[in-house]
């Protein structure tokens, strides 16, 4: 008697991992967090100040108010814990990524006979998609799972999908970096113009694995003596595009400054590689395995972002408060060069109806302070605090998350200066997949540290 005299049927035509669904075509931009020591020191509120070099970012008409160039560069270490829990049992999750590359880059003021010409160019990062999530635990609770066996002749489906141990594992790692060329000009003595032009590049490697595994010995009898079954996904994301910024800034008064900016719509290219593999062993040690491939090329039209600020000056004393409009309901999968009555076609037409009903307009908000200390009249240092309110993109979410901040700014030798941001964020989320119905908690905690160091010539 043969056991098997075919493979099993790979789930990976259920199972999607790519970024061709609503959720994932979000991802790829919801976590835009920006640059900047001394700006995510203020918590973001930088829309009506952007007078560094993440001015490029922010708001470019806020580089007009620099006066000194400056060659900056600064680093990014990232402290993080996800404590999962499934089925009662908690497990750490702790990734480390430390002092990577966060941005280099040049301001120059450009010498006028009236007025400023300020431009920059930088290399910045502004997503980081670095995650870890992994369980396991007993469960009872059926899932599903199952394959068709042909003995003598005779296909039929078994499942093995309750009483089993299951594991999972989740880790992501990238980020998506843009290249600016930017400027900001006086336009009359109390305001300014700003322009910036990006180039955007990023990649996200992204790898699920599964187990379900027969720790009792359930299933004992033949055919159905199954022992263990493995998958491993991966999936590869490279995006790239172009961005266009534009800011206004201008004075009330010495003390009262109102900032405004905004990001046009553009499309983003993205290219994936899928793999899969599974692998399904059997008491006897039978065994049966495939492995798939796949590449998907795409675009994704990106929504308008608006940014409106205000900031108070007073002596040794900055505050400032921002909020940033987005309809995330508005992000689209491009159909213009897809065959109309395609099946791809359709496939994408269907996620753009479920990205305008599942996603929705969000308003974040964020405010921040500096304070100069003078210990002489030489030297002081500068000490910032911040924080904001990050809305779900999802129309019928709770899982608004919100982060606090704190900085500090140190003149060293002449003509040098040292920025640092810690950036804290603490949330919780529910998750769950095919594999795993009842579902998961998440407790996810990140620290997050800057430091820019900058020459002022």
């Amino acid at each position: 008697m043969h056991r098997m005299n075919r493979s099993i049927i790979s789930l990976f035509i259920f199972i999607s991992i790519n970024a061709q669904t609503a959720s994932e075509a979000i991802h790829l931009m919801e976590d835009e967090i920006g640059f900047g020591a001394r700006s995510l020191a203020l918590g973001g509120a930088y829309t009506a100040l952007g007078n560094d070099a993440s001015g490029m970012y922010w708001n470019p008409a806020g580089l007009a108010g620099m006066s000194n160039g400056a060659i900056y560069f600064e680093s990014n270490s990232l402290f993080y814990n996800n404590e999962t829990t499934y089925i009662k049992e908690r497990k750490n999750n702790p990734l480390l990524r430390s002092i990577e590359v966060n941005g280099v880059g040049i301001i120059y003021p450009i010498p006028t006979v009236r007025g400023s010409l300020v431009v920059g160019v930088g290399y910045n990062r502004i997503i980081s998609y670095d995650g870890l999530m992994s369980f396991s635990g007993f469960s009872l609770r059926d899932n599903d799972l199952g394959f068709p066996i042909t003995v003598d002749g005779i296909e039929k489906y078994y499942l093995f999908s309750k009483n089993v141990q299951r594991s999972e594992r989740v880790l992501s790692s990238g980020g998506l970096e843009q290249l600016t060329f930017s400027f900001g000009v006086a336009i009359s003595p109390v305001s300014s113009f700003g322009l910036s032009i990006s180039r955007l590049s990023g990649r996200e490697d992204y790898e699920f694995s599964f187990s379900q595994e027969d720790l009792q010995n359930t299933y004992k009898e033949f055919p159905i003596d199954f022992n263990q079954y493995d998958l491993v996904q991966s999936l590869i994301t490279k995006t790239s595009g172009w961005n266009l910024r534009a800011g206004f800034k201008t004075s009330a008064n010495e003390w009262f400054q109102i900032g405004m900016a905004f990001s046009l719509p553009y499309t983003l290219k993205v290219k994936e590689n899928h793999a899969s593999s599974e692998v399904l062993l059997f008491d006897n040690g039978d065994v049966s395995d495939v492995t798939e491939f796949g590449r998907y090329d795409y675009e994704l039209v990106m929504p308008i972002i608006l940014d409106l600020g205000i900031a108070v000056t007073a002596d040794n004393l900055a505050l400032s408060t921002s909020i940033r409009y987005k309809n995330w309901g508005d992000t689209q999968f491009n159909l213009n060069n897809i065959d109309h009555g395609s099946d791809e076609y359709l496939m994408f037409e269907e996620e753009n109806k479920n990205i305008n009903f599942l996603y929705r307009p969000v308003v974040q908000f964020r405010a921040g302070a500096e304070y100069l200390w003078e210990f002489s009249d030489t030297f002081g240092m500068t000490f910032r605090a911040g924080g904001g309110l990050l809305p779900s993109p999802e129309g019928n979410s709770k899982a608004d998350q919100s982060f606090l901040s704190l900085g500090l700014g140190i003149p060293f030798y002449q003509a040098m200066m040292l920025d640092m941001a810690y950036i804290i964020r603490n949330y919780e989320k529910r998750s769950s997949d095919l594999f795993t119905p009842s579902g998961t908690l998440e407790e996810v905690s990140t620290g997050r540290l800057l430091i820019n160091v900058s020459y002022l010539f």
